[in-house]
């Protein structure tokens, strides 16, 4: 009798548990943020493939339209599924930045749509990269940084693809990307950096050749 008044109270407590349990089990802050922006961001590229696909010039921008519809809607169907299994509401919509963007894209056409489409899709993966990378440091839901870490070499690939139209297309690589405008065009680095270093080489030989004449007269 004891025994079953004992597993009585003790199945009691537990049902009283559970929602303390499934309180603790609720996605953070940092989450929750992630999932919907990348749930946004998501809508737009796939929004935004789908009009490189009809107004695109080049070839190049047509089928980048086009792996951006198919790659950003499985990322988008994993991203449901994490936010359904966390109980986290997701937008329906892209924000307001990203909806101004596509109002852009409506507005232009021929080699304009596809310098503009290009540049500012650089900058709108590097966003969803960033959004990534602070659920990886910053997320404590196993299910939401795990999702983060299998969309990070798919969005990183895209960059890389866009970065080749860019070259391609002869368009800025850094277009409002927050630099303030520094390196507007990445085919100058290489140059810069290369006479940068040969001034330090030069520094540092007249610095030794000055001591060794030092150095004898002594």
């Amino acid at each position: 009798m004891l025994i079953k008044r004992v597993a009585a109270v003790l199945s009691v407590t537990g049902l009283l548990l559970l929602p303390a349990t499934a309180a603790q089990a609720a996605p953070s802050d940092q989450d929750a943020a992630y999932l919907r922006a990348a749930h946004q961001s998501n809508l737009a590229e796939i929004a935004g493939g789908r009009l490189a696909q009809q107004k695109g010039a080049s070839e190049d921008v047509k089928d980048l339209g086009a792996r951006f519809v198919a790659d950003h809607t499985k990322l988008d169907a994993a991203v449901k599924q994490t936010a359904s299994q966390l109980d986290v509401d997701l937008p329906d919509a892209p924000n307001e930045k990203q909806q101004a963007l596509a109002a852009r894209y409506q507005q232009a056409s021929g080699d304009d749509f596809d310098a503009l489409f290009v540049s500012t899709q650089m900058d709108a993966h590097m966003a969803a990269m960033a959004n990534g990378q602070r659920e990886i440091a910053r997320g404590s839901d196993a299910a939401a940084k795990k999702n983060a870490r299998a969309a990070a070499p798919v969005i990183a690939s895209h960059h890389e693809l866009l970065d080749n139209a860019a070259r391609d297309l002869g368009v800025p690589t850094s277009i409002g990307s927050g630099t303030g405008g520094q390196a507007a065009d990445r085919t100058f680095t290489t140059p810069v950096v290369a006479l940068l270093s040969f001034g330090v080489l030069l520094t540092v030989a007249a610095v030794v050749l000055l001591r060794r004449r030092r150095t004898v007269q002594a």
